[in-house]
C-alpha cells in the first residue's frame, strides 16, 4: 500500500482498517463500534472484509456469494508460498480429492458441498457461508453489509493448543508458520481484495452466483422436509408393529417412543416462485455488467456510476428484515445465520431451517413465505440497480 501511495495512487473508496478488542468475550468491540455507527454504516458501507486466524496451509473463503466470482479472481492472483501455483489453483485441487473448504480459519462457517469447484475445469469455487465466532457478525447479520472473511490453514493443526497456555508465539513460530509465509499469502490476498474493491469504478458484485447458491439451499430445504416426514411416518410403523417392544432386552426398563402426528407437506411454492424471479433479476444485471465491460470498460470511463454503486450496495441489504429471526431479532439477514444451538455454525435460511429441524411445521410454512418476500425484495433491488446500469451504457 506504502509504494502505491507513493505513486499518487488514491481509492475511489475510503478504506477503514479496524482492530477489535473485546472478540472472546462476546463480539464486543466490533458489535458496539458497528451499532453506534449503524445508519452511516447503512448507508454507505460497502463490504467488510474479516480476518480471525491463520496459518499454512489453503485459502478458505467465505461471505456473501454475490462476492464469489470477485474473491476467485483475487485468488487467481495470489501465488501459494509453498507450492508456487496460485492459490486459487490449490484450492480447487484440494476439493476435486474431496477436501474441505471454506471455514476462514474457525468453526463459523458451512463448507460447499464436497465436488464443489473441482480442480479440473475452468469454473470458479465455491466459498462457504458465514456463521459467527468472528468479528464479521454484527456487519452481515445485523446491517446486511456484504462481508467475507478470509485466512488460511489446514495444514497446522492447533492440536488441542487453541486457547491453552500453549497457543502463544512460541507454538506459532515453531508449528503455525513459522517462516511467516503464509501470513504474508493472507497480506497479500486481503490487500489485492481491498485494493480492487476500493478502486473499482462498478462494484463487482455478481448475482448469478448468489442465485446459484440460494437455490441449493431450497433444495437443502425440501431434502430435509421430506426426510423429517418420511423418519416419522417409519417410526410410527414401527411402534405399530411393536418392533421397538421386539427388541428391547426384558431385564431393563423400557418406554417405547410415542408415535407423532404425520409432518403436513409444506409449501415450498413461495420460494421457488421467488427463486424464479432473483434467477431472471441476475441475468439481466449480468447481461448488463457484460455489456458494461466490454472494450475494456471504455463505456464507463466518463459515467458516473454513483447510482448504480449505491443501489448495488444497499442488495445486500435487501436480504435482512428488520423483524429478524423468530426468537432472535437481532439477526435480521434471511439467508445466513449462526444456528440457535450451533455455536460458530452456520444455518442458511435459518428461519425455515430451524423450523423444519424443531418440527414447527405452520412456522416453517410462515417463513417460506416470509424468506420469499425478501427474496421478490432482492430482486427488486437488482433490478434497480439493472435499470441504472442500462442507463448508463446506452
Amino acid at each position: 500500500m506504502g509504494e502505491l501511495l507513493k505513486t499518487g495512487w488514491k481509492p475511489k473508496r475510503t478504506i477503514i482498517y479496524c482492530a477489535w478488542d473485546g472478540e472472546e468475550p462476546g463480539l464486543l468491540g466490533s458489535t458496539e463500534w458497528a451499532e453506534t455507527h449503524a445508519d452511516e454504516l447503512k448507508q454507505h458501507a460497502v463490504v467488510y472484509f474479516n480476518s480471525d486466524t491463520n496459518s499454512r496451509g489453503f485459502l478458505e473463503a467465505s461471505g456473501s456469494h454475490s462476492l464469489e466470482p470477485f474473491i476467485n479472481d483475487v485468488a487467481r492472483s495470489i501465488t501459494d508460498p509453498e507450492k508456487n501455483i496460485s492459490v486459487w489453483q490449490r484450492d480447487r485441487l484440494r476439493r476435486s480429492v474431496g477436501g474441505g473448504g471454506g471455514r476462514g480459519g474457525r468453526g463459523n462457517s458451512a463448507a460447499p458441498p464436497a465436488g464443489q469447484g473441482d480442480g479440473r475445469g475452468g469454473g470458479n469455487f465455491q466459498i462457504g457461508a458465514l456463521g459467527s465466532g468472528s468479528d464479521y457478525t454484527v456487519y452481515l447479520d445485523f446491517l446486511g453489509i456484504s462481508s467475507m472473511n478470509l485466512g488460511f490453514g489446514g495444514e497446522s493443526s492447533s492440536g488441542g493448543v487453541y486457547h491453552s497456555i500453549y497457543d502463544d508465539f512460541y507454538w506459532f513460530t515453531h508449528f503455525g508458520d513459522p517462516n511467516f509465509i503464509y501470513a504474508r499469502a493472507l497480506s497479500q490476498t486481503m490487500g489485492t481484495a481491498v485494493i480492487r474493491m476500493a478502486d473499482a469504478d462498478l462494484l463487482p458484485h455478481d448475482f448469478n452466483a448468489l442465485t446459484a447458491t440460494v437455490r441449493g439451499y431450497e433444495t437443502e430445504l425440501e431434502a430435509l422436509a421430506q426426510s423429517e416426514r418420511d423418519q416419522i411416518v417409519e417410526r410410527n410403523r414401527q411402534i405399530d408393529d411393536k418392533v421397538f417392544d421386539a427388541i428391547a432386552d426384558p431385564q431393563e426398563t423400557f418406554v417405547p417412543p410415542a408415535r407423532e402426528a404425520v409432518p403436513p407437506y409444506l409449501n415450498f411454492a413461495p420460494l421457488r416462485n421467488a427463486l424464479d424471479a432473483l434467477g431472471q433479476s441476475s441475468e439481466r444485471y449480468g447481461r448488463a455488467h457484460v455489456r458494461a465491460m466490454q472494450s475494456g470498460g471504455a463505456a464507463l470511463a466518463s459515467a458516473s456510476l454513483a447510482d448504480v454503486n449505491m443501489r448495488l450496495l444497499h442488495c445486500e441489504r435487501a436480504l435482512t428484515d428488520d423483524q429478524g429471526l423468530p426468537g432472535r431479532p437481532w439477526f435480521k439477514h434471511m439467508l445466513y445465520a449462526p444456528g440457535f444451538y450451533t455455536g460458530y455454525g452456520v444455518k442458511t435460511i435459518p428461519a425455515v431451517r430451524e423450523a423444519i429441524e424443531q418440527k414447527q411445521w405452520k412456522l416453517a410454512n410462515d417463513q417460506i413465505l416470509r424468506v420469499g418476500g425478501v427474496l421478490e425484495r432482492e430482486a427488486a433491488a437488482i433490478d434497480a440497480a439493472s435499470n441504472a446500469l442500462e442507463q448508463v451504457i446506452h
